[in-house]
């Protein structure tokens, strides 16, 4: 049964996309800036010079250094200081330090625009794409359950169902864990201060 459970746990992680593990070809490298626009396909308007974009220059605890961009068009999550409204919508504009979005107005039935200034912004939820640790994110604690689960429906050692051992649940535990671990590294709340800093940047 063991066996099977570790086969069922590699054929979960075999599903990590196959272009993570492309081999590097110097004569095909390309610069900052291409491989930001290649990863990031919906962001061509990063070539028009005089366009304003947000960044945001994280350290959070877990992982390292990384920038944000945020461009019109984009969406973004994030809080307000004061207040516990959870914003998701949708960048229309960039200014000087502050951005667009759209709102419904139900009650008109139409859309309203509000200006959101950058020093108003607390916690803003970023993603990071990482090759294998984003899929893991979501594979492990699937498989964590698959293999605490397995052990406590079939017939173990003891020849009995529904019983488990405390290694069993060590083991599954483990991979929850590593799982919510690159979870966490993969999506971050991150709170805006002298780590963390929203700045406005315009394209040239």
């Amino acid at each position: 049964m063991k066996k099977f459970l570790y086969i069922l746990f590699i054929i979960l992680l075999g599903y990590i996309p196959a272009w993570s593990q492309e081999l590097y070809d110097p004569t095909k490298a390309l610069s900052s800036e291409e491989l930001f626009l290649k990863q990031n396909s919906n962001h061509r308007i990063i070539g028009t010079p005089g366009q304003k974009y947000i960044i945001l220059d994280a350290t959070p605890a877990i992982g390292g250094f990384h920038r944000f961009r945020y461009f019109p068009g984009d969406n973004i999550k994030f809080r307000l200081k004061n207040e516990t409204i959870r914003f998701n919508e949708t960048i229309s504009a960039v200014k000087d330090s502050s951005f667009t979005i759209g709102v419904v107005n139900e009650a008109l039935g139409r859309m309203d625009y509000q200006d959101v200034l950058l020093k108003d912004i607390r916690l803003i939820k970023a993603a990071r794409r990482i090759p294998f640790v984003s899929q893991a994110a979501f594979l492990l604690p699937f498989a964590g359950l698959i293999y605490v689960g397995a052990d406590f429906f079939n017939k173990g050692i003891d020849n009995k169902r529904f019983t488990t051992d405390g290694s069993t649940l060590i083991v599954g535990g483990a991979i929850i864990a590593t799982g919510f671990f690159c979870y966490k590294v993969s999506f971050s709340s991150l709170k805006i201060n002298n780590r963390n800093k929203l700045k406005v940047l315009e394209t040239y």
